[in-house]
């Protein structure tokens, strides 16, 4: 029985510090290339984007007629 035991606490002190020198899975290497491409094809992404623009255009044409 303590032969088991001990092969048992053995196997459990390996799986430790394998698992000790693994980087958590929770804790990622901030990568911006892993999010390239994710709103392909995104039809609400494309609005948002067209919105975006024509505020900033919008925005450039005020200051300019103010600016006058």
């Amino acid at each position: 029985m303590s032969q088991t035991l001990e092969k048992r606490v053995e196997e459990l002190e390996r799986q430790v510090a394998e698992l000790s020198g693994k980087p958590s899975l929770s804790v990622r290497k901030k990568d911006p290339w892993r999010t390239f491409g994710i709103f392909k094809d995104d039809l609400d992404f494309q609005e948002a984007v067209r919105l975006g623009r024509e505020y900033r255009e919008q925005q450039t044409y005020d200051k300019e007629i103010a600016g006058s």
